[in-house]
Protein backbone atom coordinates (compact mmCIF):
# COMPACT_ATOMS: atom_id res chain seq x y z
CA UNK A 1 0.00 0.00 0.00
CA UNK A 2 1.27 3.48 -0.87
CA UNK A 3 2.20 5.64 2.11
CA UNK A 4 0.24 8.90 1.62
CA UNK A 5 2.65 10.85 3.82
CA UNK A 6 5.68 9.69 1.81
CA UNK A 7 3.87 10.56 -1.41
CA UNK A 8 3.08 14.05 -0.21
CA UNK A 9 6.65 14.53 1.00
CA UNK A 10 8.16 13.55 -2.35
CA UNK A 11 5.63 15.73 -4.20
CA UNK A 12 6.59 18.67 -1.98
CA UNK A 13 10.25 18.04 -2.90
CA UNK A 14 9.41 18.17 -6.59
CA UNK A 15 7.48 21.42 -6.19
CA UNK A 16 10.27 22.95 -4.10
CA UNK A 17 12.77 22.07 -6.84
CA UNK A 18 10.59 23.69 -9.50
CA UNK A 19 10.16 26.82 -7.39
CA UNK A 20 13.88 27.05 -6.60
CA UNK A 21 15.01 26.72 -10.21
CA UNK A 22 16.31 29.90 -11.86
CA UNK A 23 14.58 28.97 -15.12
CA UNK A 24 12.03 26.42 -16.40
CA UNK A 25 13.30 22.94 -15.56
CA UNK A 26 13.03 19.52 -17.22
CA UNK A 27 11.80 16.20 -15.83
CA UNK A 28 15.32 14.79 -16.01
CA UNK A 29 16.80 17.69 -14.07
CA UNK A 30 14.10 17.36 -11.42
CA UNK A 31 14.82 13.65 -11.11
CA UNK A 32 18.49 14.41 -10.51
CA UNK A 33 17.79 17.15 -7.98
CA UNK A 34 15.23 15.19 -5.95
CA UNK A 35 16.72 11.71 -6.26
CA UNK A 36 13.34 10.40 -7.46
CA UNK A 37 12.80 8.15 -10.48
CA UNK A 38 11.83 9.97 -13.67
CA UNK A 39 8.46 8.20 -13.76
CA UNK A 40 7.76 9.20 -10.14
CA UNK A 41 8.60 12.80 -10.96
CA UNK A 42 6.27 12.73 -13.98
CA UNK A 43 3.42 11.45 -11.80
CA UNK A 44 3.92 14.25 -9.28
CA UNK A 45 4.14 16.84 -12.06
CA UNK A 46 0.78 15.67 -13.44
CA UNK A 47 -0.85 16.25 -10.05
CA UNK A 48 0.84 19.65 -9.61
CA UNK A 49 -0.27 20.69 -13.09
CA UNK A 50 -3.86 19.70 -12.35
CA UNK A 51 -3.83 21.82 -9.17
CA UNK A 52 -2.22 24.73 -11.07
CA UNK A 53 0.70 24.75 -8.65
CA UNK A 54 2.99 24.64 -11.70
CA UNK A 55 2.77 25.30 -15.44
CA UNK A 56 4.68 23.85 -18.34
CA UNK A 57 6.00 25.05 -21.69
CA UNK A 58 7.80 23.34 -24.59
CA UNK A 59 11.56 23.66 -24.75
CA UNK A 60 13.17 25.03 -27.89
CA UNK A 61 13.14 22.20 -30.45
CA UNK A 62 16.45 20.47 -31.08
CA UNK A 63 16.39 18.15 -34.07
CA UNK A 64 13.45 15.94 -34.91
CA UNK A 65 10.80 14.75 -32.51
CA UNK A 66 8.59 16.49 -30.04
CA UNK A 67 10.23 19.08 -27.79
CA UNK A 68 10.63 18.34 -24.10
CA UNK A 69 8.38 19.96 -21.54
CA UNK A 70 9.87 22.45 -19.09
CA UNK A 71 8.18 23.32 -15.79
CA UNK A 72 7.87 26.56 -13.84
CA UNK A 73 5.90 27.66 -10.73
CA UNK A 74 2.23 28.46 -11.23
CA UNK A 75 -0.51 29.93 -9.09
CA UNK A 76 -2.05 26.87 -7.52
CA UNK A 77 -5.38 26.74 -5.80
CA UNK A 78 -4.16 24.25 -3.19
CA UNK A 79 -0.64 24.28 -1.78
CA UNK A 80 1.12 20.90 -1.71
CA UNK A 81 2.70 22.12 1.54
CA UNK A 82 -0.79 22.24 3.00
CA UNK A 83 -1.46 18.74 1.68
CA UNK A 84 1.69 17.50 3.39
CA UNK A 85 0.67 19.15 6.64
CA UNK A 86 -2.76 17.57 6.46
CA UNK A 87 -1.33 14.11 5.83
CA UNK A 88 1.08 14.39 8.76
CA UNK A 89 -1.61 15.76 11.05
CA UNK A 90 -4.06 12.98 10.27
CA UNK A 91 -1.37 10.37 10.77
CA UNK A 92 0.02 11.72 14.04
CA UNK A 93 -3.37 12.70 15.36
CA UNK A 94 -4.15 9.02 15.76
CA UNK A 95 -1.28 8.63 18.23
CA UNK A 96 -1.85 9.91 21.75
CA UNK A 97 1.79 10.89 22.20
CA UNK A 98 2.47 14.64 22.45
CA UNK A 99 6.20 13.85 22.26
CA UNK A 100 5.76 13.25 18.54
CA UNK A 101 4.84 16.90 17.98
CA UNK A 102 8.46 18.04 17.70
CA UNK A 103 9.31 15.47 15.03
CA UNK A 104 6.19 16.33 13.04
CA UNK A 105 6.97 20.05 13.23
CA UNK A 106 10.47 19.40 11.93
CA UNK A 107 9.09 17.48 8.95
CA UNK A 108 6.68 20.31 8.16
CA UNK A 109 9.47 22.88 8.38
CA UNK A 110 11.74 20.75 6.19
CA UNK A 111 9.04 20.58 3.51
CA UNK A 112 8.82 24.37 3.36
CA UNK A 113 11.59 26.41 1.74
CA UNK A 114 14.11 27.23 4.46
CA UNK A 115 13.28 30.47 6.22
CA UNK A 116 15.53 33.35 5.18
CA UNK A 117 17.78 34.85 7.82
CA UNK A 118 15.86 37.85 9.11
CA UNK A 119 17.45 41.28 9.54
CA UNK A 120 15.31 42.20 12.53
CA UNK A 121 12.86 40.64 15.00
CA UNK A 122 9.98 42.34 13.18
CA UNK A 123 11.03 40.67 9.92
CA UNK A 124 11.39 37.31 11.68
CA UNK A 125 7.81 37.52 12.94
CA UNK A 126 6.45 38.59 9.53
CA UNK A 127 8.27 35.77 7.71
CA UNK A 128 7.00 33.21 10.22
CA UNK A 129 3.43 34.43 9.80
CA UNK A 130 3.80 34.15 6.01
CA UNK A 131 5.10 30.56 6.28
CA UNK A 132 2.07 29.65 8.40
CA UNK A 133 -0.19 31.29 5.81
CA UNK A 134 1.29 29.00 3.14
CA UNK A 135 0.22 26.06 5.30
CA UNK A 136 -3.39 27.18 5.10
CA UNK A 137 -3.86 29.40 8.16
CA UNK A 138 -5.16 32.92 8.21
CA UNK A 139 -2.47 34.95 9.99
CA UNK A 140 -2.00 38.45 11.32
CA UNK A 141 0.65 40.09 13.49
CA UNK A 142 -0.41 42.45 16.27
CA UNK A 143 0.82 46.03 16.41
CA UNK A 144 3.63 45.35 18.87
CA UNK A 145 4.85 42.39 16.83
CA UNK A 146 4.83 40.09 19.85
CA UNK A 147 1.88 37.90 18.86
CA UNK A 148 0.77 36.02 15.75
CA UNK A 149 -2.96 35.42 15.48
CA UNK A 150 -4.03 32.29 13.60
CA UNK A 151 -7.54 31.89 12.22
CA UNK A 152 -9.26 29.51 9.83
CA UNK A 153 -7.32 26.48 11.08
CA UNK A 154 -7.49 23.82 8.32
CA UNK A 155 -7.55 21.12 11.02
CA UNK A 156 -10.20 22.56 13.34
CA UNK A 157 -12.53 19.60 12.78
CA UNK A 158 -10.07 17.09 14.23
CA UNK A 159 -8.50 19.16 17.03
CA UNK A 160 -11.04 18.20 19.72
CA UNK A 161 -10.27 14.49 19.34
CA UNK A 162 -6.59 14.99 18.54
CA UNK A 163 -5.16 17.82 20.69
CA UNK A 164 -1.63 16.79 19.67
CA UNK A 165 -2.34 18.73 16.46
CA UNK A 166 -2.07 21.98 18.43
CA UNK A 167 1.22 20.80 19.99
CA UNK A 168 2.55 20.23 16.46
CA UNK A 169 1.54 23.74 15.41
CA UNK A 170 3.21 25.30 18.46
CA UNK A 171 6.42 23.34 17.84
CA UNK A 172 6.36 24.41 14.21
CA UNK A 173 6.22 28.10 15.14
CA UNK A 174 9.22 27.54 17.44
CA UNK A 175 11.15 25.86 14.60
CA UNK A 176 10.32 28.54 12.02
CA UNK A 177 11.31 31.40 14.31
CA UNK A 178 14.56 29.62 15.17
CA UNK A 179 15.46 29.43 11.47
CA UNK A 180 15.29 33.23 11.15
CA UNK A 181 18.31 33.67 13.41
CA UNK A 182 16.57 36.31 15.53
CA UNK A 183 16.06 36.04 19.33
CA UNK A 184 12.28 35.69 19.09
CA UNK A 185 10.77 32.87 21.15
CA UNK A 186 7.34 31.37 21.70
CA UNK A 187 6.13 32.02 25.23
CA UNK A 188 2.78 30.29 24.77
CA UNK A 189 0.29 29.09 22.17
CA UNK A 190 -3.16 30.08 23.35
CA UNK A 191 -5.59 27.65 21.72
CA UNK A 192 -9.04 28.95 20.88
CA UNK A 193 -8.75 32.21 22.77
CA UNK A 194 -12.17 32.50 21.25
CA UNK A 195 -13.71 30.05 18.76
CA UNK A 196 -11.57 29.84 15.66
CA UNK A 197 -8.72 31.98 17.04
CA UNK A 198 -5.35 30.83 18.36
CA UNK A 199 -2.58 33.20 19.43
CA UNK A 200 1.15 32.51 19.47
CA UNK A 201 2.52 34.87 22.13
CA UNK A 202 6.13 35.76 21.51
CA UNK A 203 9.08 36.84 23.63
CA UNK A 204 11.25 39.61 22.19
CA UNK A 205 14.16 41.15 24.11
CA UNK A 206 13.91 44.28 21.96
CA UNK A 207 10.44 45.15 23.32
CA UNK A 208 10.66 46.74 26.76
CA UNK A 209 7.91 49.06 28.12
CA UNK A 210 9.04 52.21 29.90
CA UNK A 211 6.79 51.34 32.82
CA UNK A 212 3.97 48.97 33.72
CA UNK A 213 0.74 49.99 35.47
CA UNK A 214 -1.22 47.19 37.16
CA UNK A 215 -4.61 47.50 38.94
CA UNK A 216 -5.13 45.14 41.84
CA UNK A 217 -8.39 43.43 42.87
CA UNK A 218 -9.60 46.53 44.72
CA UNK A 219 -8.99 48.77 41.73
CA UNK A 220 -5.92 50.45 43.21
CA UNK A 221 -3.09 51.18 40.81
CA UNK A 222 0.48 50.12 41.33
CA UNK A 223 3.30 51.10 39.05
CA UNK A 224 6.78 49.84 38.44
CA UNK A 225 9.55 50.81 36.08
CA UNK A 226 10.51 48.25 33.46
CA UNK A 227 13.93 46.71 33.96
Amino acid sequence: MTDPTATQESRARVLSAVESADEPISVEALSELTGLHVNTVRGHLDVLLASEAITREPANPQGRGRPRWLYRPGRGRTSPYQALAEALTLQLGQVADPGMAQGAAERWADALPHMPEAKSPDEAVRETAEALRRLGFGTSVNGAGDAIELTGCPYADIVAENPVVCDIHAALVVRLLDQTGQPVTVQSMDVWTRPGLCVARLGRPDLRPDRSITPDASGSISERNAT
